[in-house]
């Protein structure tokens, strides 16, 4: 039996099921004027394509979609599937990795990462909010650049590229945001 949700109770984080998708929440507005029914705005993710897209729900009712979390850690990847072992069962989980393109920067042997399930349809891979990643090159040092924020090129264990702070060096470890693909601070 399904639960039904109304616009207006939508909350980030929620999934629903609209036009034949499944969509996570990501922000929501509620505009109620004195003349007719509130108008409810969502920012959602699409959990099938990862598009990020801006829907008006006003006085719809949702079929709530439940969305499980299984834990695994990433094993290898063959030349078509990234890899992961559930960690409660110990099956292997195999993900297109196209559907990956993004997260696949992140992600290292031994990587936990939490895989989102809606019934048995594989959707996506939730990574954790930052990673610790080595750096696998760093461009010199420029000499005399006192500028308090100079910031030079990485490349990262993954291929990933980003800008880091001059002293950075190959090596290193950095910590980096999985959302934006950016320098938190260096990792001890």
């Amino acid at each position: 039996m399904s639960q039904i949700i109304h616009a207006k109770d939508l909350r980030p984080g929620n999934t629903f099921i609209f036009k034949n998708n499944l969509y996570l929440v990501i922000e929501n507005s509620f505009n109620k004027t004195a003349m007719r029914e509130g108008i409810v705005k969502c920012k959602v993710k699409n959990l099938r394509t990862s598009s990020i897209t801006t829907e008006v729900l006003t006085g719809e009712k949702l079929e709530r979609a439940i969305v499980d979390k299984v834990k695994a850690i990433f094993s290898y990847e063959d030349k078509n599937n990234l890899v992961f072992m559930d960690s409660e069962t110990f099956e292997q989980i195999e993900i297109d990795a196209n559907k990956l393109k993004w997260e696949k920067k992140f992600i290292i042997d031994g990587s936990e990462v939490n895989i989102l399930k809606f019934g048995e349809e594989v959707l996506n891979v939730s990574l954790p909010d930052q990673v610790s990643l080595k750096v696998e090159f760093a461009e010199e040092a420029v000499q005399g650049n006192t500028v308090q924020a100079a910031m030079k090129k990485a490349k990262l264990e993954t291929g990933l590229e980003l800008d880091v702070p001059q002293f950075i060096k190959t090596g290193d470890k950095v910590i980096v945001n999985t959302s934006s693909g950016e320098y938190i601070g260096r990792d001890k």
